[in-house]
């Protein structure tokens, strides 16, 4: 079923389109950039019990968690156990090459919760790392429980680990489209990655395509920190499963920034932006290339939008307004202003996805790739960010940062480089508490150490 809001349903994200420049070339080539930016609704206030939560908790207990990430872990499960309600249901599931269930959908009534702490503490590592093994065991333990229910409920699993999956699924796309299909089941998952060690791009695919969120818990005793956190933008979830698709005229060919999820048809694209936390806002920057036209043609980009209701079956839909674009000669193009506001959103958006997709060329092995992505990436941003004074510094860390690309990198400025550009494309909050060298001092450090080993 799906349901078509106005503007006054209170559910309703806020939806706007705008465009940085609305004139293109009649002779075509012209680049555009469209920003969509989404308001999730509040979490509304209410005296009544929140819905229940069918929770599925994965923890990795390959040989690499042995000690104190292991230890932090069940200390932070048996934490989580008292933010539950007796209402909930909470499956536990360990993974290293193999997988074993703990505790299948248990209700969390005193004597459930007894035999789910029971089932926590005596977990020991062993093996190597199983990823998809163990996080498809904790799916399936969560979506049995939600085939059994009679009335709704959330179900999430969060996944715990601090290595790269190097058994069963490996590849991040495979991994992404298990997600994309669990997410379309109702099982939603987010990811928590310990240590340095572990693959971002791993976890960041199935955080994304799985509808949830990334996090990064380096130290042992960050993991209740962020497992916290985590549980509460779950539960403070107010709008599930959004995608925002654009129908393009003929020719005009669409490249998204930043790592939502991006499919292309006969007719445009579609993305896939996933949850919002109540009073959150996401924008998405799409960059437009045009072909030529006639003058004062204009061309209409229609965008419109899918998204659930966190435990509700119904598909809500709505059109959202965007802007023509119309065609005129080069001169008038050149002369055009643009909005500021939104060039800094763009530019914000465009560095994070340099980086971004630089890492992930570097983490590949693809030095080559990665080197000439940020080199060519940097020329247009620059171009770009001319005459914007405030961000004349990005251009500068831009050139740092090509600097390194070509080589191997520090994991763990490999990893803070990759988890800000999730961040930052995704308008999310890094829910670490304790204080880290910025994403700049990563970056000089980084270049300084290639320098001293040239």
């Amino acid at each position: 079923m799906i349901a078509n809001v106005n503007n006054q349903d209170v559910s309703r994200p806020d939806f706007s389109a705008r465009f940085d420049r609305p004139v293109v070339n009649i002779e075509g080539g012209s680049v555009r950039h469209l920003v969509i930016t989404i308001k999730a609704p509040a979490v509304p206030p209410s005296a009544e019990p929140r819905q229940p939560l069918n929770l599925g908790l994965v923890i990795d207990a390959s040989g690499s968690m042995s000690g104190a990430p292991l230890a932090a872990a069940k200390a932070a499960a048996l934490g989580l156990l008292e933010k539950l309600a007796a209402s909930d249901h909470f499956s536990l599931v360990s993974f290293a090459d193999d997988v074993i269930c703990h505790a299948e959908a248990v209700r969390l009534d005193a004597a459930g919760r007894r035999a789910v702490g029971e089932a926590i503490r005596p977990l020991v590592t062993r093996g190597s790392t199983d990823l998809f093994g163990g996080w498809v065991g904790g799916c399936e333990a969560v979506a049995k429980r939600q085939a059994a229910a009679d009335a709704a409920e959330r179900n999430h699993v969060i996944l715990l680990s601090d290595g790269h999956a190097n058994q069963g699924e490996v590849n991040p796309l495979r991994l992404a489209h298990h997600a994309g299909e669990l997410r379309k089941r109702g099982v939603l998952t987010s990811t928590v990655g310990i240590g340095e060690n572990y693959s971002p791009i791993q976890l960041q695919a199935i955080a994304e395509a799985g509808g949830g969120r990334m996090h990064d818990a380096e130290q042992p005793d960050e993991i209740a920190e962020i497992m916290f956190a985590e549980l509460t933008d779950a539960l403070a979830t107010t709008v599930e499963n959004l995608e925002v698709r654009l129908r393009l005229p003929r020719g005009v060919k669409a490249e998204l920034y930043g790592t939502a999820p991006l499919n292309r048809d006969a007719e445009g694209c579609e993305i896939l932006v996933g949850s919002l936390v109540g009073g959150s806002t996401r924008r998405l920057v799409v960059k437009l290339k045009f072909p030529a036209g006639a003058a004062d043609e204009t061309l209409p980009i229609a965008v419109s939008a899918r998204w659930k209701t966190p435990g509700a079956d119904a598909v809500h839909a709505a059109d959202i307004d965007a802007p023509h674009v119309r065609f005129d000669k080069a001169r008038v193009c050149l002369s055009q202003p643009r909005c500021a506001d939104l060039a800094r959103i763009v530019a914000e958006q465009w560095h994070a996805h340099i980086m971004l997709r630089s890492m992930m060329h570097n983490q590949d092995g693809q030095y080559q790739a990665a080197e000439e992505f940020a080199n060519r990436e940097r020329h247009f941003y620059a171009r770009y960010v001319d005459g914007l004074p405030e961000l004349q510094a990005s251009v500068s860390e831009l050139h740092e940062f090509s600097t390194f690309t070509a080589h191997s990198v520090d994991s763990m400025t490999s990893k803070e480089l990759l988890l800000h550009s999730y961040k930052t494309s995704r308008g999310e909050v890094d829910r670490r508490s304790r204080q880290r060298k910025s994403v700049s001092e990563f970056i000089a450090d980084e270049a300084a150490r290639h320098r001293g080993g040239s």
